[in-house]
């Protein structure tokens, strides 16, 4: 028996060393903005850093002419064959004036190389701009807002509604076409819609209400296609008040949203209530600390991986969650040596796969750091190892999925914390060995 164990172990003390960090880079992208509110590096944004092609592109706001007023930038540099510099321009036909933490910036690069970008929502009508051309596929030379159409209210092509729109999400399906996801009515009585941008026709269309509320509503972990099927999950809000979020659900789409299924693959009416049967996973009560909109992905081999956090254990846990390609369900705390308890409502991570290795992006908002750990299937996702610290950070880390994937490049956007003029927002580029 203690041979047994003494294998289990070395075994496992393996695969712990399976994944390293093997070079640590960082970038300066400009100053914070000015004002009382975070508007960069929040969770809910689906993606401000993004890979297409050999470039990777970063949004953010920049602010334009004192406090409270900011313009949309848009960043862009070379990452292969080798990194080259950034270079940036600021869309100074719209300026953003709404100090409110959910009026972020999301990106979205469909596969004709059309960048689309979506910002400044919170319960209010959709502002939607896209370049002309496909501009991250035939790379032009110069880097300018001209490349660029007007500020949009609707989708060309699609049917609304439009508003009170909030949380903007794009992701890329595998055939090319790209979705773009969010929330039409007020925190704890909203819906939530999904449309298609279709590279063929260069027009949207409308798939529908696939969340409803039940004078509540869904506050997604993200949408993720991976492995030929699109991935969502959620917590449901009783009311405007985080306390009333409770239960974690999930669902999966073999056809991009059109219809879903159950964990269990049973099909699932849509729109998809809290109460349709087989969505809810597990159950945790109201006042359990959850917060919404963490964070979600999936691997190639079909696994779902979701990071949420929760009390109800009677300490503040960050939990692995873990859906294998059949169907099953577990639910692991992160516990790893060092992290501080999440206080409540503090700052949300990131977690993201490539092959057999899943790694976390956590704050540890007590000690004003970003802490990145990495897990292998060999070890049941519970090897959590140390993999990097970034100091000073007073915001929630935003990864580029596409550059790990691909290149094996852990990219993490993240805000410094301090004061306006000395605090930067900064992109981390972490070289894997796994």
């Amino acid at each position: 028996m203690l041979l047994l164990r003494a294998l289990a172990l070395l075994t496992l003390s393996l695969f712990s060393l399976a994944i390293s960090v093997t070079s640590t880079n960082h970038w300066n992208i400009t100053n914070d903005v000015e004002g009382s509110v975070r508007l960069n590096s929040l969770a809910f944004q689906q993606h401000a850093l993004h890979t297409f092609g050999d470039y990777q592109y970063v949004a953010f706001y920049k602010t334009a002419s004192g406090y409270g007023k900011h313009y949309v930038n848009l960043g862009r540099r070379r990452i292969a064959p080798s990194v080259g510099e950034w270079q940036y321009f600021a869309f100074t036909d719209y300026e953003q004036k709404t100090l409110d933490e959910h009026n972020t910036i999301s990106l979205g690069i469909s596969a004709d190389g059309k960048i689309h970008l979506s910002f400044d929502h919170h319960d209010v009508p959709l502002n939607y701009r896209v370049s002309s051309s496909g501009i991250a596929k035939t790379v032009p030379e110069q880097w300018s807002a001209s490349a660029f159409g007007a500020v949009q209210h609707s989708l060309p092509g699609s049917t609304g509604p439009w508003t009170k729109l909030t949380y903007p999400r794009f992701e890329r399906t595998a055939n090319g076409d790209l979705l773009m996801e969010f929330r039409i009515g007020q925190s704890g009585a909203g819906d939530s819609y999904m449309h298609r941008y279709s590279p063929t026709s260069g027009q949207w269309s409308s798939v529908g209400k696939y969340l409803q509320g039940e004078d509540n509503n869904a506050y997604i972990n993200g949408i993720t296609s991976a492995a030929g099927k699109l991935f969502v999950s959620w917590t449901v809000r009783e009311t405007p008040d985080a306390s009333t979020n409770h239960d974690f659900y999930f669902a999966v789409s073999d056809d991009d949203g059109r219809s879903w299924k159950t964990s269990a693959g049973q099909s699932v009416a849509k729109p998809i209530t809290p109460s349709s049967p087989g969505v809810r996973v597990y159950s945790i009560p109201q006042n359990s600390e959850i917060i919404n909109q963490e964070a979600q992905c999936a691997d190639e081999k079909g696994r779902f991986h979701a990071l949420m956090r929760d009390k109800s254990s009677g300490t503040a846990r960050f939990y692995h969650y873990l859906r294998t390609a059949s169907g099953t369900f577990t639910k692991t705390a992160i516990n790893v040596p060092g992290l501080s308890t999440p206080p409540y409502l503090a700052y949300r991570g990131k977690i993201v796969a490539v092959g057999d290795t899943v790694i976390a992006v956590l704050p540890d908002q007590p000690k004003q750091t970003v802490t990145v750990w990495g897990a292998t299937a060999g070890g049941n996702y519970q090897d959590w190892k140390s993999l990097a610290t970034i100091a000073n950070m007073a915001g929630e880390p935003l990864v580029d999925y596409e550059r790990l994937t691909r290149f094996g490049v852990l990219s993490v956007f993240a805000r410094q914390g301090g004061a306006f003029g000395t605090r930067k927002l900064q992109v981390w580029d972490f070289g894997l060995q796994m």
